[in-house]
């Protein structure tokens, strides 16, 4: 199936080139790994970031992903992308923004790092296959991606630095973190530690410590350690999971876990969880999906249940605006995941929330949900015609072939 997508990079430093027209960052602007979009985990495969880097030459560079999805207006135009070339398992590319594009502002926060992340805004094709991928799981494959456009601004990207995202730098300090478990791939001492991300096995969140063998600037960036929440990693499973991949385990302090957590036992917590998803399954008529859902909000995304399309399981986010619109332009697609009743009920609610964006809702009459929408709804939705106005439209016809 053929689809549109935002993904979107951070980083840490910039380091650029100016004139009086122009100013110059580097950027990685994607690279190969296994991405959520909004609870779907879709890889990315190396070839296929190889095969869309020639689309990325000459795209537009924005500063927010423009309300109709794709560019469509020349005034969202910053920039351009210059150069871009697939290095081992990414694209990188220069990112050349006009002067007279831009504000002053703007130039400044991107000299300062203050906008430091990139999103790029991409046509892909989803093809439904489950695999892994370094130790993720993933459900679907990316296919003959296409960008269209490339962001650049302050918000928190998918893939951190130094993964991919606009500029090189070293973050300081991998020293063992709070309330986490740690699991220690490789000596501090022989890296330079730049920086972080999160992976998932078996649902569960953890984060991933990146460095650079000293004394061989152009080497990749290798993996230093695992860092494991104790508010959903037990002891037990950490530590599993840090010898299955050859590490050290070292547990958090017991003050650490009984700080974070009230004294109260993991399982316990994950007992909870799990009764509160019962609750909502029977507030909102949705099924819990045990291999796709979350049974808390997802970070970084919104935090109230009611801020999502299917709120049982926290997907379909419905705030801000682009989630929304997000939303709405994938609903198609993904659909056959849920029962026609799940269907009526979270298709309902996205047009809803789409509405009070103001965000467009054409009418689908061949979508079954649509025509299980409220007669209120529908005709807030483009090209809907009631059942009143059709037949006065058929009694009309009558009486014009009557006087014929």
């Amino acid at each position: 199936m053929r689809k549109y997508a935002l993904k979107s990079v951070e980083a840490d430093k910039l380091e650029f080139k100016e004139d009086d027209q122009t100013l110059v960052v580097p950027a990685v602007i994607t690279r190969e790994g296994v991405y959520d979009y909004d609870g779907m985990l879709i890889y990315e495969p190396a070839e296929e970031v190889e095969k869309a880097a020639f689309t990325a030459l000459n795209a537009w560079v924005v500063e927010e992903h423009p309300p109709e999805i794709i560019l469509a207006k020349p005034q969202h135009i910053r920039g351009t992308v210059r150069n871009p070339q697939f290095e081992k398992d990414k694209i990188k590319a220069e990112l050349v923004f006009f002067k007279n594009r831009c504000s002053p502002q703007y130039l400044e926060e991107i000299k300062t790092g203050k906008a430091r992340s990139v999103s790029i805004g991409f046509f892909f094709d989803c093809i439904p296959q489950s695999g892994e991928f370094k130790g993720q799981h993933y459900d679907y494959v990316k296919k003959d991606i296409l960008i269209d456009h490339v962001a650049v601004g302050s918000w928190q990207g998918r893939c951190s630095y130094p993964l991919c995202g606009i500029g090189v730098d070293t973050l300081k300090g991998a020293d063992p973190y709070p309330n986490e478990h740690a699991c220690r791939l490789r000596e501090p001492e022989t890296l330079n530690i730049v920086g972080s991300g999160e992976r998932k096995h078996n649902g569960k969140t953890y984060r991933v410590i990146y460095g650079k063998p000293k004394h061989k600037p152009e080497a990749g960036s290798v993996e230093q350690a695992y860092r494991y929440p104790v508010e959903t990693w037990s002891e037990a499973e950490a530590r599993k999971h840090c010898q299955d991949h050859g590490g050290n385990f070292e547990p958090a302090t017991k003050e650490e876990e009984d700080s974070l957590k009230g004294g109260k036992q993991e399982e316990g917590e994950r007992e909870k969880l799990r009764k509160a998803a019962e609750e909502r399954e029977k507030k909102y008529g949705i099924k819990f999906r045990e291999d796709k859902g979350h049974l808390t909000p997802p970070k970084d995304y919104p935090q109230n249940e009611e801020d999502y399309g299917d709120p049982v399981n926290y997907a379909y986010p419905l705030v801000p605006e682009d989630r929304c619109r997000n939303a709405l332009a994938r609903w198609s697609q993904f659909r056959q995941e849920y029962t026609q009743p799940e269907r009526n009920i979270i298709y309902e609610r996205i047009v809803k929330r789409a509405l009070q964006h103001g965000i467009s809702v054409q009418y689908d009459p061949e979508l079954p949900e649509a025509k299980a929408l409220p007669e209120n709804i529908k005709k807030q939705t483009e090209g809907y015609e009631s059942t009143d106005r059709l037949l006065m439209r058929a009694s009309l016809l009558i009486s014009q072939l009557k006087s014929i």
